[in-house]
């Protein structure tokens, strides 16, 4: 027996669906997935019982990333790629993938790379700066401490003036007081 089974969804490729059916089908004598505009199309083959119990399968079990609206099984009458033909070609399609892949994330890393080593010139600029920074706290605090000094002698040299001064304006006032006869 031969089937067509059209799987459609939101996400029914690249979330590996097909290898995922493919593990399925071990019992199958055919078997072949091809991602399409309508979504997944599986043809297969094998002794009848075999094959519903596959489409059941496909109706009820799926990819944990696939989002699946709509399963249609029909009959196929057209030829239907053996099941180890089908694994072999599906292999290299895979390799194929990995290797396109791979060679993206190596060129990405070599990108990072090189975004590490401008980012670790930038750390080493921010140290400096911070080195500068706490430099120049560091002189801002001497200075502070100076004038803080610096102050606090203004003051007990104020006050001692002041008592100096009030002291005369005593005596003076009361020697006025003396010779005005108010005393």
């Amino acid at each position: 027996m031969k089937a067509k089974i059209i799987v459609r969804g939101a996400s029914v490729q690249d979330v590996g669906y097909r290898l995922f059916l493919l593990e399925k089908a071990g019992a199958l004598s055919g078997f072949e997935a091809t991602n399409t505009a309508e979504g997944l199309t599986v043809t297969v083959e094998g002794r009848e019982r075999t094959v519903n119990d596959f489409i059941r399968l496909v109706k009820e079990e799926r990819p944990p990333s696939a989002r699946v609206s709509a399963v249609k099984p029909e009959r196929y009458a057209g030829t239907v790629m053996r099941i180890e033909a089908f694994r072999g070609q599906f292999g290299v399609q895979q390799l194929a993938k990995i290797a396109t892949t791979g060679v993206e994330v190596r060129d990405d890393i070599k990108e990072m790379k090189g975004d590490i080593k401008e980012m670790k010139g930038d750390i080493k600029e921010i140290k400096g700066n911070t080195e500068e920074t706490k430099d120049g706290i560091k002189g801002i605090l001497l200075k502070q401490d100076e004038t803080i000094t610096e102050i606090r002698n203004l003051r007990t040299d104020l006050k001692e003036w002041m008592e100096q001064r009030f002291s005369r304006l005593e005596t003076d006032v009361r020697a006025i007081k003396e010779k005005v006869g108010l005393t």
